[in-house]
């Protein structure tokens, strides 16, 4: 859960997390939490007057740290329906009698309002049992579900999982049905036309994608799109000048990461460095996605690196990249083992340099970056004084017939 910092005080704004609760015997419970372990209970299943009669007898316990929040909680259950009004009532969840659970969270800001749930419901509320997740025995289990029954979220799910096989023509008329469909609200509307702008993209319909942008209600995601078709032109100048005076900052919480991030990119390219570095900060705050997050540090690193002089900041980034990993698989990662190992080798930290590759599967690795890993490790192994091993790396590029002759002649004449 992200959070806002006022100097070294976070300051968290409306946050509360809910449990919401149906068991095998009683229709459905509510708890509702915040970061001062400050819990209100509910009986939902009880006459509206009564709801707050209940209470759960929940031990709670939550821990601020500087950029989240947990919840840790004991929630005491019954078979002994007598006293309605203490405690879950419920037998243990099976797979036939199973609980119906959810975690939801409602973040309001100045700049925003977020609604997040582990199951999504699909709306704005949380209150809608239909759409908890099962559970039982510590794990969920998958029901057979009505095919017929269709609404956002079953078709947003169904119109991702074309994305991810590249079907980008029906992912787009599946994107742009959806958004077309009769009681959406202008937030599902906005995501809707933006994966068809981004399909439209992929197809390098430049044209459509300008067209569905043109169409999204909310202003900030719109502006974030074209700013993204822009990006895809390599027009950074043009970024730069749509929103470049925007204070980002006073855009909707959930939505300053993606811009921060192309606005970054763009000043990045354009040699704006210090700018740059400040969008890259900003965007690095507010991106939720671990994999973008991913990105965004790579990014600021090279520019730590090549443009503001500062290799150990730069350093630092990489290692984050990959820090507490047994292996890695994303070309960013991949790139950040190359450059930390780089940096290193100018601090003569050679062992140092060389602990870094211990993140690569060099026997399962394939393609264009098993042979990138290789002269990278082969060219630390050459300034650590150990050439025999280097030569054994270089040897595996050049009888390569996958890799490139580019790879090839750096395997020939290293770095």
């Amino acid at each position: 859960i992200a959070t806002e910092k006022n100097g070294d005080q976070a300051i968290w704004y409306g946050d509360v997390v809910e449990i919401e609760l149906a068991t095998d015997s009683h229709s459905y419970y509510q708890l509702a939490i915040n970061p001062a372990s400050a819990l209100v209970d509910l009986d939902r299943g009880a006459p509206r007057n009564k709801w707050f009669n209940w209470s759960s007898k929940a031990e709670v316990a939550t821990n601020i740290a500087d950029d989240h929040w947990t919840i840790e909680m004991r929630i005491p259950v019954t078979q002994d329906a007598n006293d309605p009004l203490h405690q879950v009532i419920g037998r243990k969840p099976t797979q036939s009698l199973p609980w119906h659970i959810n975690i939801c969270r409602q973040r309001i800001r100045n700049n925003g309002i977020e609604y997040s749930a582990f199951s999504p419901t699909g709306s704005k509320g949380f209150h809608s049992p239909l759409k908890f997740a099962h559970f039982y025995s510590g794990r969920s289990h998958q029901f057979d579900a009505d095919v017929t029954v269709v609404d956002y979220l079953i078709s947003h799910r169904a119109a991702g999982s074309l994305v991810r096989q590249r079907k980008w023509n029906d992912a787009l008329d599946e994107y742009i049905a959806l958004s077309e469909s009769e009681q959406i609200n202008d937030f599902q509307k906005s995501d809707a036309l933006a994966e068809a702008a981004n399909c439209a993209l992929a197809l390098n319909e430049l044209a459509k994608a300008e067209k569905l942008a043109r169409l999204i209600p909310i202003e900030t995601i719109s502006e974030t799109v074209h700013m993204q078709i822009l990006a895809t032109q390599r027009k950074w100048m043009e970024i730069v000048t749509q929103v470049g005076s925007e204070e980002l900052t006073n855009w909707p919480f959930w939505q300053i990461g993606a811009a921060a991030y192309l606005r970054g990119k763009a000043r990045y390219f354009m040699k704006n460095s210090k700018q740059a570095d400040t969008d890259l900060q900003l965007a690095l705050r507010y991106e939720p996605d671990k994999r973008i997050q991913l990105n965004i540090r790579t990014l600021m690193a090279s520019n730590c690196e090549t443009e503001l002089g500062d290799k150990e900041r730069a350093l630092k980034l990489y290692r984050q990249n990959i820090e507490g990993m047994k292996k890695i698989g994303a070309a960013d990662e991949f790139r950040s083992v190359d450059r930390a190992a780089a940096i290193l080798c100018t601090d003569l930290k050679y062992d140092e340099a060389i602990e870094i590759f211990r993140v690569v599967d060099y026997e399962k690795l394939t393609g264009f970056w098993l042979y990138e890993m290789l002269i990278s490790k082969a060219n630390t192994l050459i300034l650590a004084g150990r050439k025999a091993e280097a030569e054994n790396l270089y040897r595996r590029v050049i009888e390569a017939d996958q890799a490139s002759e580019e790879q090839r002649i750096r395997a020939l004449v290293p770095q």
